[in-house]
């Protein structure tokens, strides 16, 4: 069970040759300095080309580093689809240093629903479109929860950026306890079944916030109930139903203990997106009246002629499958299938099963992009400076 349509709705799509630009993100590194860059991209098709300059080096009295972040924006484009698109899928992985392993850090399902939310461009659902983010994706989480009514759901203040690493450390998340029924460790790593947002707070997320190594770790506080799980997920974001985990790593890697020395160390993000159909359950979010008294609760009649579903067919909304959407055109037109590399079915979003493929179906691009940190430990000295007013007075006979 994936959720990922747990109270989806605000965002767009449309087509069928692929998604098209990657564009740009914040990479912030933080200790006692602060290091900022770019990193953007473009491509065309299935393509996407992405480059970066590494941040400013982090220079302290300890040569710490208390984390690394990431706020990206980007633009999906896509055209000439056999089927119409109704929801995009995308996870964000890192690795760091001497990783070998992805560790996801984000993921989101964003919907082409009606309505606006600031800081997103898209299209109406269809067979050719774009989505994108025109804010940073901190903004958009705010946003996002705003829209739902929801900002006092998240345990960690809003907005905020996408923490690669912290002091926390990636979290332990084979010993967890409390995973949803039908949701495991390798289940919730690998995004073939990871329950809903809301879920991870309450029964996974203990609600700490990582701080500066030395100070204590302070733990937020949410509307939702917290069962006190274990897990530091400071990537989730319940109130915008996106997010689920935790950073990719400690500091340790980036820390240098010997002054007057600096050590540079390299971070890995991958990024991989899906184009997803309507599933027949979800059709309510995507009219601009009301299913039920505009259209006596008929899908078909609503995608005939709902004015937000003008680029959609009767044909192109597919059944449920488990609640959740399908891969658009999975193994159809010679295209490979995810149920073949991996995935238990076409509405898994299974992440190996996905970018096994992404090379090769038109639906999915993966893409990969690599940045330094330098973190510097200062020469100690010392010296003194001050004045002794020394006087001297006596007498004698």
């Amino acid at each position: 069970m994936t959720n990922d349509d747990e109270r989806g709705r605000s965002l767009h799509i449309d087509r069928r040759t692929a998604l098209r630009t990657l564009g740009t993100a914040g990479v912030v590194a933080t200790g006692a300095g602060l290091g900022s860059y770019m990193l953007s991209g473009r491509g065309a098709a299935l393509n996407v080309a992405i480059s970066a300059t590494n941040p400013s080096s982090v220079a302290n009295d300890r040569g710490d580093l208390s984390k690394v972040t990431i706020d990206p924006t980007f633009r999906v484009e896509w055209e000439n689809f056999d089927t119409a698109i109704g929801k995009v899928f995308y996870v964000m992985e890192a690795r760091v240093g001497s990783q070998t392993d992805w560790s996801p850090v984000f993921r989101s399902t964003p919907w082409l629903t009606p309505g606006a939310l600031p800081g997103v461009t898209r299209t109406k659902p269809g067979t050719t479109g774009h989505f994108e983010y025109t804010d940073k994706i901190s903004d958009i989480m705010l946003q996002s929860s705003q829209d739902r009514s929801a900002v006092g759901e998240d345990p960690r203040s809003l907005p905020r950026s996408i923490q690669i690493a912290n002091e926390l450390g990636r979290p332990d998340y084979s010993s967890a306890s409390g995973y949803p029924s039908g949701v495991d460790s390798d289940s919730y790593l690998g995004g073939g079944s990871v329950g809903s947002a809301d879920d991870a707070y309450t029964e996974l997320d203990n609600g700490r916030i990582a701080k500066p190594e030395g100070e204590p770790a302070e733990t937020g506080s949410s509307t939702l109930t917290n069962n006190g799980g274990s897990l530091p997920l400071v990537n989730n974001f319940p109130g915008a139903a996106s997010g689920y985990y935790g950073a990719a790593s400690g500091t340790d890697q980036f820390d240098t203990g010997q002054d007057d020395s600096s050590t540079t160390t390299s971070v890995e993000l991958r990024y991989t997106f899906a184009l997803q159909t309507i599933n027949e359950s979800a059709v309510q979010y995507f009219v601009s009246g009301d299913l039920s008294n505009d259209y006596n609760g008929d899908v078909p009649t609503a995608a005939r002629e709902d004015p937000h579903l003008e680029n959609v067919r009767p044909s192109d909304i597919k059944s449920d499958n488990g609640g959740n959407s399908v891969l658009v055109m999975d193994g159809n037109d010679g295209y490979p299938s995810i149920e073949d590399n991996g995935a238990g079915s076409p509405a898994e979003n299974n992440y190996d099963a996905l970018q096994a493929v992404a090379d090769s179906h038109p639906a999915v691009i993966s893409t990969t992009a690599a940045f330094d940190v330098t973190v510097e430990n200062q020469k100690a000295g010392s010296g003194v400076t001050g004045d002794s007013n020394t006087g001297a007075s006596g007498g004698g006979q």
